[in-house]
């Protein structure tokens, strides 16, 4: 790595011994957040083989524990503790061709409408010298499918056995295209070998609506699913380990039986874990958030059969009732923000030599050459540390936390469709967040005036928070609302309603929205749809001045505003 760790280290001052492999630091003096230095000194640690930190303080000095359990140090007697399971890894892109047609496929972050060009597999040969000296050992072959060019990765085993380069090799596929000599060839290879099969659903029709019909109706043979999991069964009669990836598609594959029939087929065919992945949701894909679906309701609906085993930045794993298969809810690394990308990220690169410091920003590839790898990690480091001073938490996918202060104050306008179009126009590229959610409003025979309690349930989770906040509207148009309380997140919906009707509150109505959130240059935006009318309305932090629109801020609340539209 490219950071130079010596105490003071961005605004972190401290004691650092090592012993066996365990790294203690005692932090004297701390200025500004703690966790970017704390990332950067832990991945510096880990290439120099410690596998665990123990943190602490010295007298009089106070450290933000969030941020110290945003990336999992955990309290012990004295200080902190946090065990270090970062590895060298690096994913090579083999081919951008496929078999399959997935609907929700982002290409391992590459841009997929630009045809790639492979080069010479000589050329393969110069990146795997440069990771055999650099260390890496972890090593996974990707596409599209990697398997349409197993000429390729063969190549790539010999010569990595050739130089006494063995890292362990995990091939993403789907399984169609395996054949035998495949499997014979890696029970040959001397290190570790294993698969990550992707496996969406155990319904026929599902399956085949993901992978080819939802994108290409015609596509696909009845017998695909039955013929990968004969697949899987040559698998597991070559003894390579093999584990089941799934990507959670609401709708699809989410019920708590479609889980749980995956897990009990995972069990029955061998596997050792299945791995649960969250739908990535960049720009080009926001067309499908209404499939996206949290890990944390999959974690809510199989709670009582799984078991906590270990958890780090990359993902939670737990063991499936007393079975010996795994349950991995792995993190999308953007998803944890920029701030934390050092932990999560490998090598990225493809077989056009092109290494991608971000997953999410394919048009700031580098270009690989024999002898430039370390120099392009180095400035791939440079890269992250910008995103993460500009991102921090955060990240550029469009789904990710949102966080409310006890007061805003915002302006509201209803828009025509046509003004949407051109208002959407003035915020091209600044789109950062979408979201979809329901209100539900609860009303009491003495609510003062302007005062809402609500429950907003997100559409990805079905997770319900409560919200009780006062509207006043200000002579210019300014809508000042204060929050009464910091939000009460509710797993009972059938309790909370007991609980309301007994404290004298009836429903209301209830809303649904869908949401785009932009950031432009001085001020955030929202352009918000309600679903029930049609409705649109744009929110902005201060006065709306474009000329070119004309529009005046709303002096009514919008949910009276929806009420009216209604009547109508």
């Amino acid at each position: 790595m490219s950071f130079n760790i010596l105490s003071p280290f961005m605004g972190l001052h401290y004691t650092l011994s090592i012993h066996e492999h365990q790294a203690e630091i005692v932090v004297t003096q701390c200025n500004g957040d703690i966790l970017p230095p704390l990332v950067k000194i832990e991945l510096v640690l880990a290439e120099q083989g410690v596998t665990a930190i123990h943190l602490n303080t010295a007298d009089g000095v106070h450290i933000d524990e969030h941020r110290l359990d945003k990336i999992h140090y955990y309290p012990e007697p004295k200080g902190w503790k946090k065990a270090v399971t970062y590895r060298k890894a690096v994913r090579f892109s083999i081919t951008e061709k496929c078999n399959y047609h997935c609907f929700f496929c982002h290409e391992e972050g590459m841009e997929m409408d630009v045809k790639r060009h492979s080069v010479d597999v000589a050329r393969f040969f110069e990146i795997i010298d440069q990771l055999a000296e650099l260390g890496y050992d972890d090593f996974t072959f990707t596409g599209g499918e990697p398997l349409l060019n197993w000429r390729g990765i063969e190549a790539c085993l010999d010569h990595m056995e050739a130089i006494g380069y063995l890292p362990e090799i995990t091939i993403v596929t789907n399984g169609e295209r395996l054949q035998p000599r495949m499997l014979q060839r890696l029970n040959a290879y001397p290190g570790k070998v294993r698969f990550n099969l992707s496996l969406h659903s155990l319904l026929n029709d599902d399956y085949l609506a993901i992978v080819h019909r939802i994108k290409k109706p015609t596509m696909g043979s009845d017998a695909l699913l039955d013929n990968i999991k004969q697949k899987m069964a040559m698998i597991a009669d070559a003894g390579i380990p093999f584990k089941l990836n799934v990507v959670l598609l609401k709708g699809l594959n989410t019920s708590t039986e479609a889980l749980e029939a995956i897990l009990q087929y995972a069990a029955q065919c061998g596997a050792s874990a299945v791995k649960f992945l969250e739908l990535l949701i960049t720009e080009n894909l926001r067309q499908f958030y209404h499939y996206f679906y949290t890990l944390g309701a999959v974690k809510h609906a199989l709670d009582s059969d799984l078991t906590l085993l270990w958890q780090n930045q990359k993902k939670d794993v737990y063991q499936y009732k007393q079975s010996g298969l795994d349950v991995e809810l792995q993190h999308c690394p953007c998803a944890r923000g920029c701030n934390t990308c050092f932990l999560n990220r490998g090598v990225t690169f493809t077989a056009e030599m092109k290494f991608f410091p971000c997953f999410l920003r394919p048009e700031d590839a580098l270009t690989l050459t024999a002898n430039n790898l370390k120099q392009s990690i180095i400035e791939g480091d440079q890269y992250i540390d910008k995103m993460a001073c500009y991102y921090q938490d955060n990240s550029p996918i469009l789904i990710k936390e949102a966080y409310s202060s006890k007061q805003e104050k915002a302006y509201y306008y209803l828009l025509t469709a046509e003004q949407q179009l051109k208002v959407e126009h003035l915020l091209a590229g600044q789109l950062e967040r979408v979201r979809e959610f329901s209100e539900h409003y609860y009303i009491a025979d003495q609510q003062p005036s302007y005062t809402y309690r609500k429950l907003t349930i997100n559409s990805y989770d079905l997770t319900a928070l409560e919200v009780y906040q006062q509207l006043t509207i200000d002579s210019d148009g300014a809508h000042c609302t204060e929050f009464l309380h910091d939000g009460i997140r509710v797993t009972d919906r059938a309790r909370y309603q007991t609980a309301m009707q007994e404290q004298g509150y009836h429903n209301g109505q209830t809303l649904l929205w869908s949401l785009e959130y932009y950031k432009g240059k001085d001020q955030a935006y929202s352009i918000s749809h309600n679903q029930d009318t049609g409705l649109r309305f744009l929110r902005t932090e201060k006065p709306f001045t474009e000329l070119t629109l004309a529009l005046s801020p709303l002096r009514s609340p919008i949910v009276d505003v929806i009420c009216q539209a209604q009547q109508q």
